[in-house]
Formats: structure tokens, C-alpha cells, sequence
């Protein structure tokens, strides 16, 4: 048995599977991915470029009072587990309620970035 993990054609890591080695190109059809690394690979912290195993990209996004700058195009912005789609390099965040606001910025490849935004009475 060898360990394997599976990426899409972006390079993100979606799968690790442990298997016969005369099994792994059926696998990698079944599953449509791009391609597979050897090993176990964490897909949080690295994806595959070039058929290498690379950490992902620090996010550029800066959070200053409550604009978010420097976003990736296109991103998706979640707050409080609602999501927002946007294409624009700057946001600026508005609560109608007080209270503490977790904001994530995701966009591929970069690793995902985290604020607590506190929303005064």
C-alpha cells in the first residue's frame, strides 16, 4: 500500500488515499483529477504547481478600520458563514447590528485570511 493525494487541474489538493500502486491511475479517473502526488499532502497549507508540491501564497488582503484592501480578483468573502462574491480590489464592510464579526477572504490559491471585527453598540 502507498499513500497518494489527488489535485484538480488548479492544483488544490482534494483528496489523500492509500492504495495498491496498479490502482492508482484507475483512481485518478474515477475521481477526475488532474493528476497525484506520492504521499500525504495537506491541501489547507500546499497545493501543486508544476507538478510540485508548493506552499500556498500569504494573502495580500490588509483589513484598516473596516476596508478591506488588496483583494485578489475574484475573491468570495465570508462573514459569519455568509458568503459574497466580488471582483473588486477593495471592500468596505457594513453591520447594521453591534457585535463581533468573523470576516474570512477566500481566493484560490492563496491561504485563507481571518479578522474579528468588533461592531460597537
Amino acid at each position: 500500500m502507498r499513500t497518494y493525494s489527488l489535485y484538480d487541474t488548479d492544483g488544490r489538493i482534494f483528496s489523500v488515499v492509500s492504495l495498491q500502486q496498479d490502482l492508482i491511475a484507475d483512481v485518478v479517473v474515477l475521481n477526475q483529477a488532474s493528476g497525484h502526488i506520492d504521499g500525504a499532502v495537506d491541501g489547507d497549507t500546499h497545493c501543486v504547481r508544476d507538478g510540485q508540491i508548493v506552499p500556498r501564497l500569504e494573502s495580500p488582503v490588509m483589513l484598516q478600520g473596516l476596508v478591506l484592501s488588496r483583494l485578489p480578483a475574484p475573491c468570495v468573502i465570508l462573514i459569519n458563514d455568509r458568503l459574497y462574491e466580488t471582483t473588486s480590489e477593495t471592500v468596505e464592510l457594513e453591520f447594521d447590528q453591534p457585535g463581533s464579526y468573523r470576516v474570512s477572504v477566500q481566493a484560490w490559491p492563496y491561504l485563507d485570511k481571518e479578522f474579528t471585527i468588533e461592531n460597537p453598540a
